[in-house]
């Protein structure tokens, strides 16, 4: 707009020059300096309605002229004739050191008879008050090429060094100072004969923002470089054609482009967001004003239309709507959840219980099933747990295979009819170490994603394989070590090299806007690292799509509740006193009466508070079984208060979930619902190595003591029965 500017002063100042140079053989000296009167006239009146400080000097650098924004400017009124090359009291360097007044731009622009550009000074006023700035000034020429002046035009900077200090306040500042500017090109536009031209200066230079005037009739007139970046078109290609050309086809069936104009030229302002189309046919979401333009007689003239695309903050603002309604639908999940967990981790071990008293071979074979199908139950509440709330992995060897054929009897419920669902399972797969929940929620994940990749139809692999550590290029960037591979492949669309750069990115999505949050690969991406392991891609557009999971094997395999049950229950560790805290009476009730079939003696506690008074009176508890997410006292806060009454001793945590930062005490996690074979497996483990660590204890005082002892009898000895 600057460059724009000088020019355009420059050549009309040639133009004028020579005009009078012709003017003057052709008409009479009166005529001459009439029509010189009046061009100087009309140019400084054009200098004063500019909002940038301008003025001009002779030859010697004295000053000629200076317009109202020059003065406000530099906080004082120069002197037309004495003042020379500068407006301001006093210049600066941009490093703070004073500018001599014949180092100035304008000063050495007249010595050395050339523009001086890319230069920045600071300018201090009468008050104090100092501005950094911009000069552009430019010598001027007579028609003979003589030297007879300058003009400057002096750019304030402050609010681009405040931008460069506070870069986050800048897009509202510039933001703020373009709806400025366009509400003064709309005004100007109904005050200046030559719009064009004006345009030009003032908002040429606009990208963000779409600005261009309209006829009555809703032609288009002029254009600005935003308008070309934004809708595609350049100003020799649209400028005649109907502003109409960017409504979507339906919204020009129902004439919403002269509905805005009528609306607009009633009420003096016409508003809407909608789609709006480019030159590509492509669509974007638009903030389109029209204001109606009249001339000094009232009488309307055009329109002055502002348009912004808002693309990218609808998508936003969806984005986090969609988040929020996730949020809420996640809460109330786990609300449900963790309390139908809480049910189950009761009926399951009264089912387990009653068939020690149940001889009846059919009647057992009943309530077997009837466990399983409680135990499935639980493995749904873990994936609408997993759904709910974020997660820290309690990580366990799973029989991979296993997870992989019970997630694909659900698969066809979920991803429909039209897709064919293959299993190529490794009969010798390696268990992993992972969450099954959560391995189960994955894979349901990369279902979902390549059912949207085969919309009309296809096929879906899911396979298993074993990666041994010798095969260092078969593995992706991770850490050594066996690991177990599950692969998801569809026969879809396929991803190009952008997509499958950020297919793991949080929010990022090629779905429409509303189908879809972007957040399942993300979380199939956190599921895997978490694990140990890692997720590759391998994709071509129209090849299909295969992901690929490495989970780290685990050391052994876990042994099946029944199988552990000759094992475990026979041996729960030595007898020993517990207390289980819980503030779910069922839950407290069933898990003590396993303790006591499992020989040892057990006390129950409803809560934090009455747990720490039993504490305060009876100290004698081997063991703590405590419920991590318990009303007014969570349970690693109870465990480490209750280390204070009993040092040392042990606490297994029962939970539905668990909750990422809030262990701050170590402790064995049990996952509600749990079997007695389980709780058993853990009891002796605690209370083994909690005997192992009392014996090293009971040895160590003994040795201590041993020592003590004979440092006592030595002190006892004299000297000269050490020397016998």
């Amino acid at each position: 707009m600057i460059q724009s500017l000088t020019r355009e002063v420059k050549r009309h100042s040639n133009l004028a020059r020579r005009k009078r140079g012709k003017q003057a053989i052709e008409r009479e000296p009166k005529q001459q300096k009439s029509q010189s009167c009046d061009s100087r006239g009309y140019f400084r009146d054009l200098l004063e309605a500019l909002p940038t400080a301008i003025y001009t000097t002779d030859a010697n650098g004295r000053i000629t002229f200076f317009n109202q924004a020059a003065v406000e400017f530099s906080g004082r009124t120069p002197e037309i004739g004495s003042d020379q090359w500068c407006v301001t009291w006093r210049l600066y360097w941009p490093d703070g050191r004073p500018m001599a007044h014949d180092e100035c731009p304008m000063a050495r622009a007249l010595k050395e008879d050339r523009s001086i550009r890319g230069e920045e000074a600071i300018a201090e006023r009468p008050d104090g008050t100092r501005v950094a700035f911009m000069p552009y000034p430019t010598p001027l020429h007579d028609a003979a090429g003589r030297l007879i002046g300058a003009v400057n035009m002096l750019v304030d900077l402050t609010d681009r060094k405040k931008a460069e200090e506070a870069p986050r306040l800048l897009n509202e500042i510039l933001e703020q100072r373009v709806k400025e500017r366009t509400r003064e090109l709309t005004k100007a536009s109904t005050q200046l004969h030559e719009s064009e031209r004006r345009f030009r200066l003032f908002v040429g230079g606009v990208t963000d923002y779409a600005i261009y005037m309209l006829d009555t009739e809703g032609i288009i007139t002029n254009w600005n470089s935003g308008a070309e970046r934004i809708k595609g078109y350049p100003a020799q290609e649209i400028i005649g054609q109907h502003f109409s050309v960017f409504y979507t086809p339906k919204d020009q069936q129902e004439g919403l482009p002269q509905r805005a104009l009528m609306i607009a030229a009633r009420d003096g302002r016409f508003e809407v967001d909608g789609w709006r189309v480019r030159k590509d046919g492509s669509r974007f979401w638009a903030n389109a004003v029209i204001d109606a333009v009249h001339n000094d007689s009232g009488v309307l003239i055009g329109f002055a239309k502002v348009t912004r695309d808002m693309t990218e903050r609808r998508a936003v603002e969806e984005q986090l709507r969609q988040s929020q309604k996730m949020e809420a639908v996640g809460q109330l999940t786990n609300g449900v959840a963790h309390d139908f967990n809480n049910l189950l981790a009761t009926i399951i071990p009264n089912l387990e219980l009653a068939q020690f008293h149940i001889k009846e071979e059919r009647v057992g074979k009943y309530l077997e099933e009837a466990i399983r199908a409680a135990e499935r139950g639980a493995q749904l509440t873990n994936q609408l747990l997993a759904f709910s709330r974020p997660q820290e992995l309690i990580t366990e060897p799973v029989d991979v295979n296993q997870v992989v054929s019970e997630a694909c009897e659900m698969l066809p419920r979920t991803i429909g009819p039209t897709i064919e669902i293959e299993t190529v399972l490794d009969a010798d797969a390696w268990w992993a170490m992972t969450e099954p929940a959560q391995l189960e929620l994955a894979i349901l994940n990369l279902a979902i994603n390549a059912r949207d990749a085969m919309s009309a139809g296809g096929k879906l692999t899911i396979g298993t394989n074993n990666i041994a550590h010798g095969y260092r290029s078969r593995l992706p960037t991770i850490d050594p070590g066996d690991y177990v591979a599950i692969s998801v492949a569809d026969t879809g669309t396929g991803m190009s090299e952008e997509v499958r750069a950020r297919a793991f990115e949080p929010f990022f999505t090629t779905k429409g806007m509303g189908k879809g949050t972007g957040l399942g690969l993300s979380m199939v991406y956190g599921f895997a690292k978490q694990s140990g392991g890692t997720i590759t891609i391998d994709s071509e557009l129209g090849q299909g799509t295969t992901f690929r999971i490495y989970l780290p094997r685990a050391p052994h395999r876990l042994e099946a509740a029944g199988e552990a049950g000759d094992q475990s229950l026979g041996n729960a560790g030595p007898p020993s006193r517990i207390l289980v805290v819980d503030d779910n009476s069922a839950v407290r009730t069933i898990t003590a009466v396993m303790i006591r079939t499992l020989g040892h003696d057990v006390i129950e506690a409803a809560g934090g508070e009455e747990a720490l008074d039993l504490l305060e009176k009876d100290r004698q508890f081997d063991l703590l079984i405590v419920d991590l997410a318990m009303p007014n006292m969570h349970g690693d806060e109870f465990a480490a208060r209750a280390r204070e009454l009993i040092p040392g001793v042990p606490a297994l945590f029962v939970t539905g979930y668990a909750e990422p930062g809030r262990m701050r005490t170590k402790g064995d996690v049990l996952k509600k619902p749990f079997r007695r074979a389980q709780l058993a497996e853990k009891l002796r483990s605690i209370l083994r190595d909690a005997t192992r660590r009392i014996g090293r204890d009971v040895i160590g005082h003994a040795a201590a003591g041993r020592r003590l002892e004979r440092r006592a009898r030595g002190q006892r000895e004299t000297p000269g029965s050490r020397r016998q």
